[in-house]
């Protein structure tokens, strides 16, 4: 998970119809977050959703506030629900600062950790996070094993551009590592964790590690 783009003009279905869903907030949506789930980071096709960040029982309010919807996977959207809506905000804050994100593949667990003294909406993220990733229960049932198991193909592929990088340094295998970081990627909050915990990676890339900071 990492900080997300908004863009700053409220989509008109919003302002003119009692409807979230409109078919441009849509497509915003989907421009702003490169067709990327913003807590899983898998890419969305069909079976993408209108989250609530602050959830429509809890905060009807909210129900049509643009800065509150954003678009998820249906799996996310499941395990979400109206149960964190006190999480860190993804348009203001960047996540991958904030909280360590690593795949442990000896364990076969993703483990994410606040890197200061967590507040409630930094332990909320983590517990959501550890849901999406890992699963509620010790043994992960079938939809959880299949989507943790994309997830690890993803990140062991960087983990080869790494060390083919490592191994032989040279253009070629260099631009592979920085095409697989661009912002329209999967997976960006555990690379840019790969590439952070190591100094020489962080010099050769850090660069490509700031999408949306500033955005």
């Amino acid at each position: 998970m990492i900080r997300v783009y908004k863009h700053n003009v409220t989509p008109s279905s919003l302002l003119i119809t009692k409807a979230y869903d409109g078919e441009d907030v849509k497509i915003q949506l989907l421009s702003d977050q490169h067709d990327k789930c913003y807590l899983c980071e898998r890419y969305l096709v069909t079976d993408f959703e209108i989250e609530h960040h602050k959830s429509k029982d809890n905060y009807p309010h909210l129900i049509q506030n643009w800065n509150n919807l954003f678009l998820v996977c249906r799996y996310c959207n499941g395990k979400k629900s109206k149960n964190y809506d006190d999480t860190l905000y993804p348009v203001t804050i960047n996540i991958e600062e904030e909280i360590r994100q690593i795949i442990d593949f000896d364990n076969k667990q993703a483990k994410f950790e606040a890197l200061s003294d967590p507040s409630s909406q930094h332990t909320n993220t983590i517990d959501l996070l550890n849901k999406i990733f890992n699963g509620k229960d010790k043994i992960r049932k079938i939809k959880e094993k299949k989507f943790f198991d994309y997830i690890v193909s993803i990140v062991n592929d960087f983990s080869q551009l790494i060390r083919d990088f490592q191994k032989s340094p040279s253009i070629t295998t260099k631009n592979l590592i920085i095409e697989a970081l661009q912002i329209n990627k999967e997976m960006l909050g555990f690379k840019y964790w790969m590439i952070k915990s190591n100094e020489d990676l962080l010099k050769e890339f850090g660069e490509y590690i700031i999408w949306n900071k500033t955005a």
